[in-house]
């Protein structure tokens, strides 16, 4: 039993084995073959993509896809597929019929192909009678003096007229002369050149003869001019277009000469001027004024921006002519007729939404302009009316880039007037560089660069709404050189664009009125400054110094007014172009955005100068840290009875002080706007809302737009609004918080500091300029601070049940911070103390880390001048000098305005009740608008530049942490030098 289910597993083993060796790998891979792999007795199966053998009797077809008769052999069967063709061969003597399916014998002969002789020349094979019956043997015959062969040479066809008609045969002899396929009487034709101009030559040649010309130029002139031939006309203006429709190249002999003549011959059709009877409308009228044709009012249809509006489309149609002059119909614009860049229908045809800035633009292979482009003209028209059964067609007249009058390209110029307008444009030339029928273009003319330009219509430099002046096309065409550029085949970038245009001479003007008013009202308030800080300062005169601080504040104010100025007219063309319905408004073009980007540069310079002054302003205040706590008592050395010494006083901790700078040191830099935050938060609501979906150049003001549609390009001026916008909230909402909410319920950092400041025992004195400052009145209440934790919690308790005075500086007063102006007494006095004390710091600071430093004569010189300083300003504020004294009072309200003072501060200073934090002006703290700013400033000119709102935000966030640490690193070492804290206590 054992054995035999031994043999059964082995029997399931064997099995599996056999199962899995059988078990190929799925592969998704062919072999690579192409229908030029194929031997001539194959064909290429387009099903399998390789080649597979033909049958007997059989060879490859012509195109390679299929398999035919050989030589000498008859079909039998065909039911169109490859495998289904059979073939026999013919008796001796006779070959196959030309369709395949019969044998016959040749009276001319058997080729050794075992094909029947072609006929003489003029005559004609004839295998089958009228009714369709197999001869017995093919004949030649004649074709009469005015038929000839067709292609095929099966049948006689009748030969051109204008042959029979001079010569009665198909036979155009001397002297008469045939061109284009025509036959014309001996010196009836005019001359004509056939060189046609190009930029991309070799060497200095200039121009080519065209094969093209040398076939079709005298023959479509004679036609034109003798017949009024309709489509010679077009041939002949089409070669007018193909040289640039210059009249000066070889200018008596050219096509576009013939065509001016031409057109006066003819004379005008109907009311338009330069338009010739039986003739294509190449140029406009030289005598019309350009100005008027631009600026012409007819078109009476009111666009509108609305998506369900009939009007929200521009109707445009293209005449469509051949090479050749074939008209080849009248066709929409829509579908990407005009354009080279190919993208889906539904974005191509965004270019015809009314109000839509349309921007396409793409890199085609070079050798695409010979093989994949056929060479055709157009004539554009605007369909317009004011009702359905009354539309009319608008002619849109074309700006060719490279037309040329007197050697000088006319179009560039500015000034409207030097234009010369013309009609017909091309997307692509591969004929006019032909040398012979049979070579590829020399060189090939494309349009590089095709904008359609829509002015709005406006009326005593106001809108009308909804109307436009007639569309202009802009043309410019670029080369390629077939010996140069097709075999390495590189590409070319083509551009097709939809702008519109509104003259802004009105509203350039308001802004610069409105910008001049208030850059006048800015440098009044100014110098009203720059005044007040010459009084702060002591100055008696106006000098160069306080002609230079009126140059910085007027920096910082006119930074304002350029900044203002520019956000409200941004601002007034988001909202009013995304949301308008018949349309009066269109975003500047991007030589119009010139003013707003040199507005928004020059914003940015002058607050950055702002910004510099600021900061020197605040890392070099003078401040000092009052001590008003006194000695408690002596220190005696020794218990021995013998020692009869009082001791010495007992020193009085530093502690308090340096808690106190160290305080003061970290809100340096302490704002209510937190920049991470703030950067975070506009960065999320343009990035992930889609904000930045608003400041496209289409009316849309979708924030999530289908990616079906056509997302128009972004508009600098849209950008700065949005961004400038969403900065503002954003950072509004931040200070309504923190001034709100957070500093009322939760933590008021300024107010802690006093509070703090009256705790230590501590009062804060600082001079911002020479004569003007603030202070922080922190003596206690208590007489004194260096105590034990029982007495310090016995203090505040004692303050809660009001069992002590007040913290003012007044008696029964609460008010602690004031603004000082003081008199320049007390400023000579200040600096008589101070300038040792600073030689002493300068001295200790040259000797750290050296064994010496601290132990010498300069520590106590130093000790000395702070216990000096301390004491004269303790002496100071308790009014203890005669001749330097000060008073309390409030502020009037327009010295509040105009953040001044009236007073003169000759015989006393005066100390101002502060209902606020005033010192948060040498602070972060009290600069939120010149700090946000200048953020956003930043933000935005980054963004300008890279047109990237990410980027911008992360340049600005790095700006910003650089400007705190400096701000910290440069306040820390003022606050250090000023105050004597040793800036190692300052952590």
């Amino acid at each position: 039993m054992a054995a035999y289910s031994g043999e059964i597993v082995l029997f399931w083993a064997a099995l599996c084995f056999v199962f899995i060796s059988n078990i190929r790998a799925a592969t998704y891979s062919i072999p690579l073959n192409a229908i030029g792999d194929c031997q001539e007795s194959q064909y290429f199966d387009l099903a399998e993509l390789k080649c597979k053998d033909c049958g007997d009797l059989q060879r490859q077809t012509e195109n390679g896809l299929s398999c035919e008769c050989a030589a000498g052999n008859k079909l039998i069967e065909n039911r169109g597929a490859p495998s289904s063709i059979a073939c026999q061969p013919c008796p001796a003597g006779a070959a196959a019929t030309q369709d395949g399916w019969n044998c016959i014998r040749c009276t001319t002969g058997l080729s050794p192909t075992n094909e029947c002789v072609a006929c003489e020349d003029g005559a004609i094979g004839v295998e089958y009678l009228i009714d369709g019956k197999l001869q017995t043997q093919k004949s030649c015959q004649n074709c009469k003096a005015t038929t000839q062969p067709d292609e095929a040479g099966t049948r006689c066809t009748r030969c051109d007229e204008s042959v029979i008609s001079l010569a009665g045969t198909c036979v155009c002899n001397s002297p008469r002369v045939q061109t284009g396929g025509l036959c014309f009487p001996a010196n009836s034709l005019s001359e004509a050149t056939y060189n046609v101009p190009f930029n991309s030559l070799p060497d200095e040649q200039t121009s080519l003869t065209s094969w093209f010309f040398v076939q079709n130029l005298r023959a479509a002139e004679y036609m034109c001019r003798v017949y009024q031939n309709l489509t010679s006309c077009q041939l002949l203006g089409n070669m007018c277009v193909m040289l640039d429709y210059s009249q000066e190249f070889q200018a008596e002999t050219s096509a576009c000469f013939h065509y001016l003549a031409l057109q006066t011959q003819q004379g005008d059709f109907g009311e338009i001027s330069g338009w010739p009877n039986s003739m294509p409308w190449l140029y406009y009228d030289p005598e019309e004024d350009t100005e008027d044709i631009v600026r012409e009012t007819k078109i009476t249809t009111k666009f509108s921006a609305k998506p369900s509006s009939e009007n929200s489309k521009l109707k445009m149609f293209v005449g469509t002519y051949a090479a050749n002059g074939t008209y080849l119909g009248l066709q929409p614009t829509t579908g990407g007729t005009v354009q080279l860049c190919k993208d889906t229908v539904r974005k191509m045809d965004a270019a015809y939404t009314f109000a839509t800035t349309y921007t396409s633009s793409c890199d085609i292979n070079v050798q695409d302009f010979w093989n994949n482009y056929e060479t055709l003209f157009y004539d554009m028209y605007l369909q317009f009316g004011d009702n359905v059964e009354a539309q009319e067609l608008y002619a849109i007249p074309v700006l060719l880039d490279s037309y040329k009058e007197d050697q000088n390209y006319v179009n560039r110029k500015s000034r409207v007037r030097d234009w010369q307008l013309t009609r017909r444009f091309f997307l692509v030339d591969n004929l006019s560089g032909k040398e012979t029928i049979d070579t590829p273009a020399k060189v090939v003319r494309y349009a590089s660069s095709i904008e359609l330009e829509i002015s709005i219509q406006q009326e005593a430099g106001e809108a009308r709404e909804g109307k436009i002046y007639p569309p202009l096309l802009k043309v410019k065409y670029g080369e390629v050189n077939y010996d140069e550029d097709y075999e390495s085949n590189p590409t070319r970038k083509v551009t097709f664009a939809v702008t519109y245009f509104m003259r802004r001479g009105g509203s350039n003007k308001n802004i610069s009125i409105t910008i001049g008013v208030l850059s006048a009202v800015a440098l009044l308030y100014a110098m009203v400054k720059s005044n007040a800080w010459r009084r702060r300062a002591g100055l008696i005169y106006i000098d160069i110094s306080t002609m230079l601080k009126f140059i910085l504040f007027a920096f910082g104010l006119l930074a304002d007014v350029l900044f203002v100025s520019t956000l409200g007219t941004c601002l007034y063309w988001l909202l009013f172009f995304k949301r308008q319905d018949q349309v009066y408004l269109v975003l500047p073009t991007r030589g119009q955005e010139e003013k707003f980007t040199i507005y928004v540069s020059v914003a940015f310079v002058f607050k950055l100068f702002d910004l510099a002054h600021l900061l020197f302003s605040q890392i070099t205040a003078d401040i000092f840290l009052i001590d008003w706590e006194r000695s408690r008592g002596r220190v005696v050395q020794s218990s021995d009875p013998s020692n009869t010494s009082k001791g010495t006083m007992a020193p009085i901790s530093i502690w308090r002080t340096y808690f106190i700078a160290n305080e003061w040191n970290e809100i340096q830099e302490t704002r209510r706007i937190n920049s991470v935050f703030q950067i975070f938060a506009v960065l999320f609501f343009l990035e992930v809302i889609g904000l930045k979906h608003l400041t496209t150049t289409d009316p849309r003001s979708d924030v999530s737009p289908s990616p079906d549609d056509y997302t128009g390009d972004q508009s600098r001026v849209l950008r700065f609004a949005v961004a400038s916008g969403m900065y503002i909230i954003i950072g509004l909402v931040q200070w309504l918080f923190f001034t709100l909410i957070y500093e009322r319920f939760v933590e008021d950092a300024l107010q802690n500091f006093v509070d703090l400041c009256s705790m230590a025992n501590v009062s804060v004195f600082v001079l911002a300029n020479n004569n003007y400052g603030f202070y922080i009145h922190g003596r206690s209440v208590h007489g004194f601070a260096d105590t034990d934790m029982k007495e310090m919690r016995t203090q505040m308790k004692r303050e809660e049940d009001n069992l002590c005075g007040q913290r003012g500086l007044l008696p029964n007063s609460d008010q602690q911070t004031f603004e000082m102006l003081l008199p320049t007494k007390f400023r000579e006095q200040y600096n008589k103390i101070y300038q040792p004390l600073q030689g002493a710091v300068a001295r200790i600071e040259g000797q750290r880390g050296r064994p010496t430093a601290g132990g010498d004569q300069g520590n106590e010189r130093l000790n000395q001048a702070y216990a000096t300083m301390n004491k004269f300003l303790c002496t100071f504020i308790d009014h203890g000098m005669r001749d330097i004294d000060y008073m309390v009072k409030d502020k009037l309200l327009f010295e509040q305005i105009l953040d001044m003072e009236f007073y003169d501060p000759a015989e006393k200073g005066f100390f101002f009740n502060d209902g606020g934090h005033a010192f948060n002006k040498v602070l972060f703290h009290g600069q939120e608008v010149t700090l946000l700013t200048f953020e956003m400033l930043l933000f935005c000119i980054v963004d300008l530049i890279f047109t990237n709102y990410a980027l911008a935000g992360i340049i600005t966030y790095l700006a910003m942490q650089f400007l705190i640490k400096f701000r910290d690193a440069a306040g820390r070492n003022n606050l250090a030098k000023k105050t004597l804290v040793d800036e190692r206590f300052l952590i």
